[in-house]
């Protein structure tokens, strides 16, 4: 009865001055908030980010020059800068020593592609590869119509691409490209293939955006003095570890590492990619918790101020309960009762504003809107303790006043 009579008197007093209650809890709300925004998009793009960062089959891993923020027995400091380059004849000493595994490519990478067709052409930022025939499987990448690459293709250096929806849209949008001639750095390529349309990326990066051609025709135009990427796919019921602890094997022969001597290059797979996200997100919501921490620090200064005034507004009407005879554990619990009411009025205001600019980002960004329920109680709770100990002193102050003296008070 009491507890009812104290949050019925709390909430009076919330509702008499609600203006001066929305201020005082500014600090929380927007500590709240902030962490309930961060927590949700992070969640959204891990859920995103998680379908696809798995650029790679569930049984493919790639060899690389340099570190993936993660890898795999990599060198240390800056050993890696000197590494040398990978070339692609490795992906044959792997196809023809390491019996774990079912097919290795080899792949280079450029960004700055233009395309041209006719009266046509592309903006300088199509991606553009050379690979072999296992770049499509190993990749994720799928066809729509056409064919792919063959060996042939590779051995003769035959000036064939297949491309992707950003580019057709563009040079061909309203014809069938199949057997159709386009110009990259003014050599002819015919088009022999298209890839599965694909959309948009969590970051809102096209996916639609690769366009491949044989490596034997890349190092043509672009040269061959660069470092390649190597795609290894894992024999069906192969242990993943016994495949890479094979394939290291060779490559640490090929290049002539010495025994002790760290590997001078990196292995990674899907997960590496995951744990590297996973990695920069715990990063950025531990700094969102030491925002709303902040937040939260000012906000509870501002509940103890306005209690304190609060209190002194009363105090004649603490001397009345005192008087006809309120214990002073009644007065502690009536005045931490609207301390702890007037913080968590502010987290579900914080919570209602990080929910609301959460969903936003969501639609903004097309990621999907996940918020975990740890969060969400969790607010409430930090909320609820931060009204009791911004609340004691004031309350405390309360229930020690002289019921005579709080009667005088003018």
């Amino acid at each position: 009865m009491i507890i009812r009579e104290n949050l019925d008197i709390a909430l009076t007093q919330l509702k008499s001055g609600k203006m001066r209650s929305f201020l005082t809890t500014t600090g929380i709300t927007i500590g709240i908030a902030t962490v309930i925004f961060i927590v949700a998009v992070l969640e959204g793009y891990n859920k995103s980010i998680t379908d696809e960062l798995n650029v790679l089959g569930a049984n493919v891993f790639q060899v690389q020059k340099r570190d993936v923020n993660t890898g795999v027995q990599v060198g240390h400091g800056n050993v890696e800068k000197y590494r040398k380059d990978l070339k692609r004849e490795l992906a044959q000493a792997i196809r023809q020593n390491c019996d774990l595994v079912e097919a290795a490519g080899a792949e280079v990478w450029i960004y700055d592609g233009m395309m041209v067709y006719k009266d046509k052409k592309t903006n300088p930022n199509l991606w553009v590869a050379g690979g072999e025939p296992e770049f499509f499987i190993n990749n994720g990448y799928y066809l729509d119509r056409g064919r792919v690459l063959t060996d042939e293709d590779i051995k003769l250096k035959r000036r064939v691409i297949v491309l992707g929806y950003d580019a057709i849209d563009i040079l061909f949008p309203f014809e069938d490209p199949i057997g159709k001639y386009i110009k990259i750095l003014g050599t002819k390529f015919q088009v022999i293939g298209i890839l599965e349309k694909m959309g948009n990326s969590a970051f809102g990066q096209s996916k639609d955006n690769t366009n491949c051609l044989p490596i034997t025709t890349f190092e043509e135009l672009w040269g061959s003095n660069r470092s390649v990427n190597l795609t290894i796919r894992v024999k069906e019921g192969v242990d993943m570890t016994a495949a890479q602890n094979q394939v290291i094997g060779v490559l640490r022969k090929e290049r002539k590492v010495r025994p002790g001597e760290d590997n001078d290059f990196a292995i990674f797979t899907n997960d590496t990619l995951i744990d590297s996200f996973n990695n920069i997100a715990e990063k950025v919501q531990l700094v969102a918790m030491l925002l709303g921490l902040v937040s939260l620090l000012v906000g509870s200064i501002g509940v103890m101020n306005i209690m304190l005034v609060t209190v002194t507004e009363r105090t004649r009407e603490i001397g009345i309960r005192k008087a006809i005879g309120a214990k002073k554990n009644v007065i502690l619990t009536q005045f931490l009762s609207e301390s702890v009411l007037l913080s968590i009025a502010g987290g579900i205001l914080g919570l209602l504003f990080g929910l609301g600019f959460a969903a936003l980002a969501g639609l903004a960004l097309s990621i999907p809107f996940t918020v975990p329920v740890w969060v969400v109680i969790g607010s409430i709770l930090v909320t609820s303790f931060v009204g009791l100990g911004a609340g004691m002193y004031p309350a405390s102050r309360a229930a020690r006043m002289d019921p005579i003296n709080a009667l005088r008070y003018e």
